[in-house]
Order: structure tokens, then sequence, then C-alpha cells
């Protein structure tokens, strides 16, 4: 059929058919007709007659001048044209980013609003990308490597090294698995990469991962700026590059490995790179690298609030996801995700600093970073020697730096790195949760007979058709959650219930009509978990009495913030809740538990005791809620068995035969984090640490606190209970 389709283009040869009909395609394009065919140059070119008259790609077109002018205003015009909504529908994104981008709307209004109004001078955007804990990455790395090894590369391994696929499956079970560290020792099949000496295996920790590229010169931490390399030899390239100091003996060694398909085209080009004599095209491609954000939902993120604000002169500053990690590992601000979520609102504040430096240092770069800056870039005026562009932030004899237009001073060393500390050692930061109802099955599906339902509470089939005769459904489903209040003796009692979602259809006709209509529809959703069926013991007659009670709060929504006393909490459901307050730790606890190296295993031992004890007096101190079902005591006395466990887990084969501090320490952090994951510590015999359950439902007092907050935190309405 592709045949028959390509026979109709005239223009097209015989064996570009031939080759067109070998190319297998699957499920749909990312790029318009539009994009390719309806946008041109100055020279009257599209992209796709780029494509095919040139050699290149398709992000090299796209990004030049010429196009990318055109491309921002062919998206300004139709952001005018529609809301975020219709922009988000066609978008060709995740519903997870679309849900992100949506959020981020709302922030910036939250911001502008505390701000007056005013609109933002200027918006820094970082897309940060969630932690990979998934090895499949390393599995797919670790196959491919063997299957080039097998195949293109299998000459060569065959005269180099023959024993290398052997090793690497005898790495391939080991617990750590495919390390950075051992890929770089097979692609190099074995070699050091300067010398071209053998490399021991067995002492491959005693080996360097040296850059190609120094530091000093580009910022690149990528395996294709990487090499494994004896320490001598990396001593002896010192900041030099290895094309000058090994080239002429390894040269074609290198040229070998690239093309057996063991290193990389980029990795070679590193390899063989003088950047004395770079040329002007090779330096841009240093600079693009560097600073331009290629992540589309940045560039939709850009669109988005560049047609917000393109009445205003907002700049809108596209932040690369690698200066944050670069900054955090210069100055030591480790970024530890278990302990709290403070990590958000740091990276945060490094992007929006990022922004500010970027922007006043290096004026003549603007286009590479500034959304809708397409001011003419002349190669020819601009000359660079290095293209680390933090470098100067860690240069010690660069007291101050200052904008060489308006004389600002944007970094003094000092100073500024002092104020960067105080930020990362805040103790307190607004954090805000997204609260949110249900819309989805109204119990499970499964039909439980009739004989369990004096066992377990069933829900009827209709409601003519009693549970004890037909049979029922089990566990309900709550669309959302409501207060209400029992009238007792001494005191009144305030409990949090669950709205069925079976009930929801009708509350959504009755909201319609008027409060009174929901109240009321309400009232009736919520009486059978206030019913009892209560039998008089003489005459035998079977009545249902149902608990008076007053609805409070019509609507409490999932992951709503409740204060009630010293306790802060978010409820989860209508019989859990989990603690809300952030945990916060001492710089030594955070680089003891943040994998640091080259420590004595004993050492380290006794670093992870003080981190047990900094944590339990904390918790003990600043979260009262853990001394609820016996957290904290269970965790006091845990300490007499922590101090003479391993540092880490200890494994028979494949078995876990003893569980580590390391272990331990980050299961009490992901049940002490103020959000819903709940570990067992069986050593403990803790269960589900963390979560604070009530199977009758959550009782608050009358004093209880409930906190609606805006997307940011930064404004906030509360309301008491006794007042309602």
């Amino acid at each position: 059929m592709l045949r028959a389709k390509l026979d109709e283009v005239a223009w097209l040869s015989d064996t570009q058919k031939n080759e067109f009909k070998e190319i297998r395609y699957q499920g749909w394009g990312r790029l318009s007709k539009k994009l390719l065919t309806g946008i041109v140059d100055g020279n009257g070119q599209r992209i796709i007659d780029e494509l095919w008259n040139t050699n290149k790609n398709f992000m090299q077109i796209q990004s030049d001048d010429s196009f990318a002018k055109r491309i921002h205003e062919a998206n300004a015009n139709q952001m005018k044209a529609t809301d975020v909504e219709d922009v988000l529908a066609d978008a060709y994104t995740s519903p997870q980013n679309k849900k992100a981008i949506r959020q981020v709307v709302k922030v910036v209004d939250d911001i502008q609003k505390a701000m007056g109004g005013v609109a933002p001078k200027f918006i820094s955007i970082e897309f940060t990308r969630s932690e990979d804990r998934n090895p499949r990455r390393t599995i797919s790395r670790q196959r491919q490597l063997e299957n080039t090894l097998k195949d293109t590369a299998q000459a060569l391994v065959k005269s180099i090294n023959p024993d290398i696929l052997s090793e690497l499956d005898n790495a391939s079970k080991s617990k750590k698995g495919l390390t950075d560290r051992l890929y770089l020792y097979f692609t190099q099949l074995g070699k050091d990469m300067y010398t071209g000496k053998p490399i021991n295996i067995d002492e491959i920790s005693n080996y360097d991962i040296d850059h190609i590229f120094p530091q000093a010169f580009i910022k690149d931490d990528s395996l294709n700026n990487r090499v494994l390399v004896s320490k001598a030899g990396n001593n002896g390239k010192s900041a030099n590059v290895p094309l000058k100091l090994f080239g002429a003996k390894m040269g074609g060694y290198w040229k070998q490995l690239a093309d057996a398909g063991l290193i990389g085209q980029r990795k070679l080009k590193n390899l063989q790179t003088n950047p004395d004599t770079i040329s002007k095209f090779a330096m841009h491609g240093f600079i693009r690298r560097q600073l331009v954000e290629t992540s589309q939902v940045i560039k939709l993120v850009a669109n988005i609030l560049g047609d917000k604000y393109r009445n205003d002169d907002t700049k809108i500053i596209e932040i690369t996801a690698r200066m944050n990690h670069q900054m955090r590992d210069e100055f030591g601000f480790i970024k530890n995700r278990e302990i709290n979520d403070y990590h958000h609102a740091f990276d945060a504040y490094l992007t929006a600093f990022l922004g500010h430096y970027l922007y006043h240092r290096y004026i003549k770069l603007r286009p590479y970073f500034v959304y809708g800056d397409f001011k003419k870039f002349r190669e020819d005026k601009v000359t660079m020697r290095n293209f680390n562009f933090l470098h100067d932030l860690t240069d010690d004899k660069q007291e101050r730096i200052a904008d060489t237009e308006t004389g600002e001073v944007i970094w003094d060393r000092k100073r500024s790195i002092q104020q960067l500390r105080d930020v990362y050692h805040y103790k307190f930061m607004l954090i805000s949760q997204e609260v949110f109802s249900l819309n989805k099955e109204m119990f499970k599906q499964k039909l439980f007979p009739a004989t369990l339902a004096k066992k377990s509470k069933l829900i009827q089939i209709k409601k003519d058709k009693p549970v004890d005769i037909y049979g029922g459904y089990s566990n309900n489903t709550d669309a959302y959650l409501t207060v209400v209040k029992l009238k007792g003796s001494k005191e009144d009692k305030y409990k949090i219930v669950g709205v069925p979602m079976r009930a929801l259809d009708n509350l959504k006709h009755a909201e319609k009509e008027s409060p009174q209509s929901y109240t009321a529809e309400l009232r009736k959703a919520l009486e059978p978990q206030f019913t009892k069926i209560k039998k008089n013991r003489k005459t035998g007659e079977v009545s249902k009495v149902v608990t008076n009670f007053d609805i409070v709060l019509g609507r409490l929504f999932y992951r709503q913030m409740v204060i009630d006393g010293s306790e802060k909490s978010l409820i989860a459901s209508s019989v859990y809740q989990y603690n809300a307050k952030q945990l916060v730790l001492s710089d030594q606890a955070i680089r003891t538990i943040s994998d640091q190296e080259g420590i004595d295993e004993f050492e380290l031992s006794s670093q992870y005791d003080k981190v047990y004890d900094e944590i339990v007096q904390k918790v003990e101190k600043l979260l009262p809620i853990f001394q609820h079902r016996h957290f904290q005591e269970r965790l006091n006395n845990g300490k007499s068995l922590f101090v003479n466990l391993p540092v880490h887990d200890v494994y028979e084969g494949n078995k876990l035969e003893q569980v580590g501090k390391k272990h331990i320490i980050n299961s009490i952090l992901g049940g002490i984090h103020a959000n819903a994951d709940r570990p067992d510590i069986d050593l403990f015999g803790i269960k589900n640490l963390g979560q604070f359950s009530s199977t009758s439902g959550i009782n608050l007092s009358s004093d209880a606190i409930i906190c609606y907050q805006s997307p940011t935190g930064l404004f906030e309405r509360r309301v008491v209970l006794k007042d309602l």
C-alpha cells in the first residue's frame, strides 16, 4: 500500500521509493502540516524544503532566528484566539503535564495578587523532572550494551578483550547493577581511555571518572563527556584536553570504539576537539547545549505566560534543569526528597536567582534563553573561550559581578552566598496541597451473597432489595467528605463522614435548585451512616433509630488541612489522616543520609545513630501527632535495636537477610514525611507509620480549624468548627 502511494509522487526516483518503502512508521507524527509547509524564512524556504535540501536536522532548522520568530508569532496569534484550556486541549503532552501547567497559571496569578496586581518583571521557568526510581533504564542500557558487544563490536571485542561479555554478565547480577563506572569500563572494552592500559575490574573503584572537557570550560556531566582512567592519567591531564596529551597515541582507538558503536559520535567529537581552535559553528553549539531549554513543557508554559503578559514588559526566562543541579553541587546544597518538601521551594528560588543572573550577566546571549527575544544575533561579535556560564560564581577571585549596561551588582560573593544559605536553611516555608473530590466507581463490582450480610456491611443492589435476601456490594467509595455535629450529654462531638459516590448525582441536581435542597439531600444521603437497627426484647419488633446530627460543613475535600490543637494534619478519607508538618534536619544529618562517599564504615554507623536520635527528638518535640498509635513510643524503644544494625542491607543471594540503618532511616522518614506514605517497620513492630486512623470516623474538637489555602499558600482562610 505504501509503495502504491509513493508511485503517485512523480518526482521521486525508483531508488528513493524503495528506500522509503523499507522505513517502518508507527503512530502519528507530532509536527503539523502548517509547521512543516506553512511557515517560510526570509528566502521563501519552508522547513520541509530545508530538511530535504540541507544536512540540517529539524531542531537546527526550527531554532534558526528566521523560523523561530515566525513560529513564535504563529503561536502568539493562536494564543490570542483561544484560552488556556483550548490550548491545553490541543497540546501534545501528558495529562500530568497539563495539570501542572494549570497549576503554574494559578500560582502566577496568586503571586501577582499578593504583589498588588502588578505584572511581574521577570518569570523564570525550570521544569523539574521527578527522580527516576525505575530500574528499566539501567536494564535497557545494559541490554543495548550487550547487543552492541555481540553485534557491531564483535570483531573488536575478540581482538581486544574476549572476556568482556562474561564480565558484563557477572556485573549485571550484582546488587549495584550497571553503574556509570562499570558502563564506561565496558564501552572502553576494559582499557584506560588515555593510556590504553588494561583496567582491573576488581579494583575499579581505584580509577577516576574524568571529564573530557574540563568543568571550567563547560559544565557537562553526561556520559558523552566522561571517561574512565587511572588516577595518574587524570592527574597528568589536569585542566588540559585529551586531544593534546593523548590524541596521537589513542586517537585511532577512540575511532575504533566509535565505529563499533561503543561510544557515540558526540563523545568522539569531544575527544577530538581542541578548544583553542574551536570554530564559530561549534562554539554556538556549545552555547546552545548549555543555555537552550528544549523541553516542550517549558515551551508551552512560556507560550501561555507570554500571551498572558503580552501587553506588559515581562521577561520570561527559560532555565535548564542542569543549572540548578550545578548550583546545588557547587555550594553544597544537598537535595533530599525524603525529609521534606522544601527542596521544591529552594529549586524555585535557585531558578529565579539564575534567571536574574543570566539576564544581566550575558546580555548578548539573551536570545538563547529569553522567550520571544529575536534580536539579530551577530555570531561574529561573540567570542567565548569557556561555556560554563556559572563558573564566575565559583571563582574565589570574583568578589563582585555587575551588569555591564546598568552597573547593577548581580553577584556579591560573600553576601549572595550567605543569602542562598539562609534560604536553604529556612525552617518554615509555605507548603500548599491541592484539594480534590472523586468521581469514579461507587463500590466494588463484585456481588456478595446474602449470607455475608450479618458479617459485613453490604450495599443494596436496589432500594427494594434487602441485602439479607439479595446480597449486595462492598467497599463504598466517597465522592467527598462532610463534617457533622453529634449532640452529647456533656459536650458536642464533631465527626468527619464520607458522602457516598452513589448519592453524587442527586446532590448535584439538588445544589442547582438551592442551598436548602442540597442540605436536605445531603442529610438524606448521610442518614444510613447514623441509623441503627434495634430489636425490642419483649415484642421482637425491629425498628430503625437515627442518631440526631447537624451538618456543620457541607463539603470537605480530600487532602484538606485541619489544625486541631498542636496537631496539623491532612484528611485522606473519613477514617484516615496524616501529618502535615514538615520535618527539618541538620546539615550533618542530611549529609549522612545522602550517600556521602569516602567515610569509614564504623564512623558512618556512628553518624547514623546520631541521625536516629535527632529524628526521634524532633518528632517528639515538634510532631505531637505521632504520640497516637504508640508511634513515638515504638521509635524511642527502637534505638536499642537500631544501634546493632549494619549500615547497609545484608543479602544472602537475592534474599534480604538483615535490614540496615540506612534502610530503617529511609522508612522512618517516609512515614514522618507530610504525605500519604505509610511504611511498615517490622523490626520495631510498627505498621503503617504515619497513618492515623479511626474505624468509626475521624473525631475533631470544637476548636479544630479548617484551613483553606490559595494555590501558593500566601492567602488562607481559617474557619473554627464551633463558629459554624
